[in-house]
Formats: structure tokens, sequence, C-alpha cells
């Protein structure tokens, strides 16, 4: 079964190949340019996961838990623009934007009187806390432009 990367990756290429053909709709690239930043992110999510200090000293972990954290705080707040897909459409980018918030704030808690039990609990946690960032930051990047919707779409035309 494909990552969600690699089904971005996929997409991408179906909709460059159009874009080469010239046949591709002022929307397609629209939902071009959401695939190449999704596909940014999961990838730096990914570095950060296999970045991720095995130690137990604090300046390492602090370190990296800072570049994270700046990361994901601008996910939160960046390219928050789409088009309006009826009269929900506000209702569920809040919905999304406040469910996105709530796995911030769990993370920012948990990590704020962190103390790792042994060399790779930072490694580990790290990973859980992308692990439940992405699904969240998807939903919500989905409210402004919809990947899922378009997939049935993509191939053809």
């Amino acid at each position: 079964m494909a990552t969600v990367l690699e089904n971005y990756y996929n997409l991408r290429s179906e909709v460059d190949q159009r874009i080469a053909q010239g046949r591709a709709p002022a929307d397609a690239i629209w939902w071009h340019g959401e695939i190449v930043y999704r596909i940014g992110v999961l990838e730096t999510c990914q570095m950060f996961c296999k970045t991720a200090p095995v130690t137990m000293e604090a300046q390492f972990l602090q370190g990296h838990y800072k570049m994270l954290d700046a990361y994901v705080q601008c996910l939160a707040l960046e390219r928050r623009y789409g088009p309006n897909r009826g009269p929900d459409t506000q209702k569920e980018r809040d919905a999304a934007q406040n469910n996105l918030g709530r796995v911030i704030e769990d993370y920012r808690k948990r990590f704020s009187s962190f103390a790792p039990s042994a060399p790779e609990s930072y490694s580990r946690e790290i990973g859980r806390v992308i692990q439940t960032l992405l699904p969240a930051w998807l939903q919500f990047r989905n409210t402004f432009v919809p990947i899922k919707k378009k997939e049935k779409e993509a191939p053809a035309s």
C-alpha cells in the first residue's frame, strides 16, 4: 500500500505531464502547487524524525525540538487560502484549525517537562508527535485545497 507521500509523488507526476502537454486548467495548477507544498512538508517531517537526537543530553534535544516546534507553528498559520466551497467552508476550516491547535498544544505540554528515560526516548516521542500531527494537518489543508476529492479526477482529461 502506497504512503501518502508516494501518492502525492504520483499525483504530482500526473499533473506535471498534463502541464507539459498543455492540458492543465487553472484549478490543476492551483492543485499542483498544493501537492508540491504537501510533499515538502511531509519530507521535512521525515527529516525531523530521521535527525532526532538519540541522546539524553538536554542541549541537543532542545535544539532539535525548537526547530521542529518553530516549523510546526508556521504550518498552522501559513497558506490559509483556498476557494470557498459553500456555506460550511469556514466552519470546516475553523474545526480543522481547532483540531490542529489541540494536537500542537498537547505535544507542547508534553515536551514542556520532557525528561528522557533512555537515549531513544526523544526520537520515539518525536515520531509519535509527527504521526499525530500530520493527519490533523492534512485534514486542515483539505479544508483549503481538497486533494482527496481531486485524486479521482487527476488522471482524467
